[in-house]
């Protein structure tokens, strides 16, 4: 299981009462708030025990995207709240850390690195070995990287904690349906268990939430992005304008999904697939830029400014070896290897609040929980808590 660290810490800090004026303004909402942290991830590790054999926590670095790409301004509204008391945060996430790690979670950082871009190298790694891969994450970027290795049959899939939805590739319900012949079984008996073991986890997720599982075309899924941008990172769709009213009111327009979908539609029916590798294609990028031209009338951007476009979404947005910087994806690559042949998550003790705080100051000397974790209902190691929410705070804080 590959948890999205830096997503996981964010949103478990919104569903947090507040004591003040500040969140984790004190030292007692610091304790509420690992506390929470550990509540939250035990329970997720509940649902999947006895099917994951690691767990991988990873977390942001300084991205490259801004150093390679400064014109592009990568995730320039992002800005600090000031609602937030930061050196709380960072001691409480920073303890938190040295929890996971006393209980041999593997805790991937490096330089110059995303958490999404660790994520890419680990899920990488792990589908060579044959390894299928849970990711823990309610970002939506890394949709892209769900899917299936069809040489050994491991897969990837993504559960969205906050949004109790789990995606899987296509195909997914033929594929569950067929069961592995007894040659299969003999000749490439890990696959299989890669593929059992996906199956099971699928199951799981579905009984648990209620929902069927959502499946997903990665190839899409970034083809999509690239012509859409991406708000959130500050990334601008391929072609954009603005438009002026009568009020003095100004407005950016840019490509919608639909208009997205239209365009990789026509452009599926002269290629006959959306293959990640023609976003790297001075041929294939200039006849999406084409398609893209017709089907939204561009009349704003010249079709050299829209191929321009292109090409910087694709190294911003899709996690691929084509778009990452070749000095960042051997480190990548050298962190991931150097750390998986040693791995050993004590899951036992990862599956229970109480075990994975054992030794720290957030447990009473008995054993028990600080009355300060009161402000929680219901059983502390069998409830995700979830239902406490930020009434008076919808906003995000970044």
């Amino acid at each position: 299981m590959i948890i999205d660290g830096n997503h996981f810490l964010f949103k478990t800090l919104h569903v947090l009462p507040r004591s003040g004026s500040q969140i984790l303004g004190t030292d007692a909402d610091v304790e509420v708030y690992v506390r929470k942290l550990a509540t939250d991830l035990a329970y997720q590790i509940r649902t999947v025990e006895g099917l994951i054999d690691e767990i991988v926590w990873t977390l942001d670095s300084r991205s490259w995207r801004k150093d390679f790409y400064p014109q592009a301004d990568y995730k320039g509204t992002r800005k600090q709240d000031s609602k937030l008391n930061w050196d709380n945060f960072s001691r409480a996430t920073g303890e938190f850390k040295q929890i996971l790690a006393s209980k041999g979670v593997t805790i991937s950082q490096l330089p110059g690195a995303e958490g999404d871009d660790l994520i890419y190298a680990w899920n990488t790694e792990r589908l060579a070995m044959g390894r299928s891969t849970l990711i823990l994450t309610g970002d939506r970027d890394l949709l892209q990287l769900v899917g299936r290795n069809e040489s050994n049959d491991a897969h990837t899939i993504m559960y969205s904690p906050t949004h109790k939805k789990l995606y899987v590739p296509m195909g997914h319900k033929e594929w569950a349906e067929t069961e592995p012949s007894g040659d299969f079984f003999d000749v490439i008996r890990s696959s299989v268990t890669a593929a059992s073991q996906a199956k099971k986890l699928i199951d799981v997720f579905a009984k648990r939430d209620g929902s069927p599982a959502i499946e997903v075309d990665p190839n899409r899924v970034k083809f999509t992005k690239v012509l859409t941008g991406d708000a959130g990172d500050n990334v601008s769709p391929a072609y954009w304008y603005t438009k002026t009213s009568k009020s003095g009111t100004t407005r950016t327009y840019g490509v919608s999904e639909n208009k997205a979908s239209q365009i990789l539609d026509d452009f599926v029916k002269k290629h006959g697939t959306l293959n990640p590798m023609f976003l790297h294609s001075e041929e294939h990028i200039a006849d999406l830029a084409r398609i893209l031209v017709r089907v939204v009338n561009a009349k704003h951007m010249g079709l050299d400014q829209i191929i321009g476009n292109i090409k910087i979404n694709t190294s911003l947005m899709v996690l691929d070896s084509q778009s990452i910087p070749e000095e960042i994806l051997d480190a990548m690559f050298s962190h991931v290897e150097s750390r998986i042949g040693s791995m050993n998550t004590q899951l036992s003790e990862m599956a229970s609040k109480a075990k994975m705080l054992a030794g720290t100051e957030y447990l009473t000397d008995g054993g028990g929980m600080k009355m300060s974790s009161s402000v929680f209902k219901g059983d502390d190691d069998a409830d995700d808590m979830s239902f406490i929410t930020d009434r008076k705070n919808k906003g995000k804080v970044f």
